[in-house]
């Protein structure tokens, strides 16, 4: 259906990358990723970095995607099968009190003042736990009252999803707690680009700790096959997104065509490129050229490449923290605590008093260098060693 109105939705398309190329040259930018980014002074080499480090981590999605074709038995995988989870569903039960103590557990490597604050969320209710009627789905944090605390509002129904998603928002939640009180009120506030960082390093020691106490196969198959879906759609997905956009805009402000059909031969050869349907890996049957067309964050004005660069970057500081601890457990590093922990709450107290970017390097990870990428890379292959380890059973 989408394929009829190709041509109107182009076109609406192409007006709106066009207006934002104008609005750029306007301001005197170069182009309107640059615009785009210059809010919080990001540089553009951020971006291209992200494309440049993704395509080259194409091998470990092939990976990921052999490995699914081969748990789900299939001779052939196509595109439309990577919505099948490739694990068995896992009963794993938390009550509210449960899913505290499990999360209390997951994160003391995060310092005893972090864990202390956790404790006061559960204790004095910051957080709205249960649906009701006319309460609104999802989840979210609100920290944008400074002079009090921060309050969660979710929809606890008791399974692995509702304890991945409290671990999320107390990342949020700290993220507020720490910014509001170390900075004065102006700088605070903190941006979009290292909001999610907080939320997914929470829940990348969640998911450590869960597989370090799975009780059976199942349940630490179902761990480890959802924590690989997650970094499939937000760290692979999203940059083919990402691309995609990079490309439309090139085109605009080369004054090259641009129209439903060229935006659905992009896109198509972008899909195919990732999901490896020339080397066979997953066919990515024709009718995927026109799913450019429903994606409303094409309208964003680079919006969504942030998903990627926050799983990556939180993936990295994961990695950066567990390594230490390991060190320091093992009598290796020398002191009394770990210091990479100490780097990252550079960027949880930092709050909005220096631009993204230096806060991120000051915690330790180079945005536009090659290490995070390579940080994340070898977190995904060594979820699939411990898969492919119990398969091998």
């Amino acid at each position: 259906n989408y394929v009829k109105f190709q041509k109107t939705i182009g076109v609406n398309l192409a007006g709106h990358v066009k207006g934002d190329f104008v609005y750029a040259k306007n301001r005197n930018y170069e182009s309107s990723l640059e615009s785009a980014l210059n809010n919080y002074n990001i540089p553009t080499t951020v971006y291209t970095n992200l494309i440049t480090e993704i395509n080259k981590g194409l091998p470990t999605l092939h990976r990921f995607l052999n490995l699914k074709k081969k748990m789900l038995g299939y001779d052939t995988l196509h595109y439309y099968d990577l919505y099948t989870s490739m694990v068995e569903k896992a009963e794993m039960k938390f009550s509210v009190e449960e899913g505290e103590e499990v999360i209390l557990n997951a994160l003391p490597v995060l310092g005893d003042e972090y864990i202390a604050v956790l404790k006061e969320a559960f204790k004095n209710k910051w957080i709205d736990y249960y649906p009701n009627v006319g309460k609104r789905s999802g989840a979210y944090s609100s920290g944008s009252a400074y002079d009090v605390h921060p309050y969660i509002l979710m929809n606890w129904t008791g399974d692995f999803n509702s304890l991945s998603t409290l671990a999320h928002e107390l990342g949020h939640t700290m993220h507020s707690y720490l910014s509001n009180k170390n900075q004065d009120f102006p700088d605070a506030n903190y941006s979009i680009f290292v909001a999610e960082i907080a939320s997914t390093l929470n829940e990348n020691l969640l998911m450590d700790y869960l597989v370090s106490k799975a009780e059976t196969d199942k349940e630490k198959l179902f761990l480890l096959g959802n924590y690989l879906e997650t970094l499939r759609t937000t760290l692979f997905r999203q940059v083919s997104f990402a691309e995609f956009e990079w490309e439309i805009h090139k085109k605009a402000e080369n004054s090259e065509p641009l129209n439903g059909e060229v935006m659905s031969k992009l896109y198509y050869d972008i899909v195919k490129k990732y999901y490896g349907h020339d080397e066979g890996v997953c066919v990515v049957d024709p009718y995927i050229a026109y799913e450019w067309a429903y994606i409303p964050h094409f309208y964003y004005n680079y919006y969504v490449y942030q998903y990627s660069t926050s799983i990556i970057f939180s993936t990295a500081f994961a990695e950066k923290i567990t390594n230490a601890q390991l060190q320091l457990i093992e009598g290796e590093l020398g002191v009394a605590k770990n210091s990479a922990v100490d780097d990252y709450f550079k960027i949880l107290t930092g709050g909005n008093s220096e631009y993204p970017i230096d806060l991120i390097r000051k915690a330790g990870v180079d945005p536009t260098a090659p290490e995070p990428f390579e940080l994340a890379m070898s977190r995904m292959n060594k979820a699939m060693d411990q898969i492919e380890e119990i398969l091998n059973k």
